[in-house]
């Protein structure tokens, strides 16, 4: 019976897998190395049918036209280029239905191991999770943590996708059953921006952190803000029907394209993207967010939060949600008497920082995360075993 716990397909976790003593069995992402072991495990017809896509594993077409739109997002002026978009897309889905049809071959050599991925909605982490998927094999999706020194790790998936409840109920149930310790440190973000000047904020502002236009927060769960262009534009709209309110937008640091030059300025929305963010969280008389990790960094330091798209932390009582501009304008109105509940976001702050996230970064890989991993993968840590044990109160009421 072979050891392997888990299959994975990415160099994110490299390192975790050389320290796993071979629990976690990486498939190799070299071309010349799907080619030849496909030839040896498929023959040369096997070989040429993942490569037309007439395996069984499921075409990775979808996964490469999300591909090339991130592609098309960050690098705007090559992939407006037909033929450029198109030679891109013919040779990365080639390799994708290789990859697919390598990925059920090791499915199919260790019936009893799991997929593991991280993030699952890039390549070639992604080819990975919709092969397991297809297959009906467990996956345990991974990502860095909301704090730092933390990760996700997740059975269902990440942020919104995952099992973290948003049941204000539940976290009323177990606030007595959890640790009391909070998180010390926000997430520093160092900016790829090259301008370095700090600006002077308004006396009274909203904040609103802007995001990756690329990264599945917005491309999967934005319904409704499309892109940093068009939340500007939204907030730009309520600037002129709150004459008295100031926003203070910062672009996303690890993205290095600015919306700048591309908008109409507004004399009440100040850019500053060099600001420290736990300062423009701290002066802000609340904060707005699609469904940034900054929005649950503004719980933490008890600021109010509007969210606009599925945010993890999307819970009855903690945020007031808007899923349109009219709800939003209701929320401006609303937000100076709106009073959140300190203990439901107390109690889920505790929860996610000593139950859900798992302390270390899987990317460096070690024994504790590793056996935290296999837990969690198993169904027999504390955040699986406080779910169900809610669900056993709920019904047993």
């Amino acid at each position: 019976m072979s050891d392997v716990e888990f299959i994975c397909h990415t160099k994110q976790l490299g390192t975790l897998s050389r320290h796993s003593a071979g629990r976690i069995l990486p498939i190799p992402t070299r071309l010349t190395y799907i080619c030849s072991s496909l030839m040896k495990r498929r023959g040369m017809k096997g070989f040429l049918s993942a490569l037309i896509g007439t395996n069984a594993v499921p075409d990775p077409g979808y996964l490469v036209d999300r591909n090339l739109m991130r592609r098309q997002i960050r690098l705007p002026q090559l992939f407006s280029i037909t033929p450029v978009r198109n030679t891109y897309r013919f040779f990365l889905l080639s390799r994708a239905r290789l990859q697919a049809a390598l990925v059920a071959a090791y499915f199919e050599d260790h019936p009893q191991a799991k997929a593991l991925v991280f993030n699952g909605y890039l390549m070639p982490d992604s080819i990975a999770k919709a092969v397991s998927e297809t297959l009906r094999r467990e996956t345990l999706v991974l990502e860095n943590g909301f704090f730092p020194g933390t990760s996700q790790a997740d059975t269902a998936g990440i942020n919104f996708d995952s099992t973290l409840p948003r049941d204000h109920a539940f976290y009323e149930w177990v606030a007595d059953k959890i640790s009391d310790e909070r998180p010390q440190e926000l997430v520093k973000r160092p900016s790829k921006q090259k301008a370095t000047n700090q600006v002077e904020t308004p006396p009274r502002y909203m904040f609103v952190p802007m995001q990756v236009p690329s990264d599945m927060q917005i491309l999967k769960h934005s319904p409704w803000i499309s892109d940093m262009r068009h939340l500007y534009q939204v907030i730009y709209e309520q600037a002129e029907r709150f004459p008295e309110r100031h926003f203070v937008v910062k672009e996303h640091p690890s993205f290095p394209l600015s919306i700048q030059q591309q908008i109409s300025r507004h004399p009440r929305i100040l850019f500053a993207n060099h600001n420290e963010t736990r300062l423009l969280i701290e002066g802000a008389e609340a904060v707005l967010t699609v469904n940034s990790t900054v929005g649950l960094e503004s719980l933490l330091l008890g600021k109010k939060v509007i969210t606009l798209g599925n945010a993890p932390y999307n819970v009855e009582g903690m945020v007031l949600q808007c899923r349109n501009e009219q709800e939003l304008h209701a929320a401006l109105v609303a937000i100076e008497s709106w009073t959140p509940n300190t203990t439901v976001i107390n109690a889920f702050i505790r929860y996610v920082h000593n139950v859900f996230l798992l302390r270390g970064d899987v990317r460096k890989g070690d024994a504790d995360i590793l056996n935290a991993l296999s837990s969690r993968a198993n169904g027999i840590d504390e955040h699986s075993r406080l779910t169900a044990a809610y669900k056993t109160w709920i019904l047993q009421r």
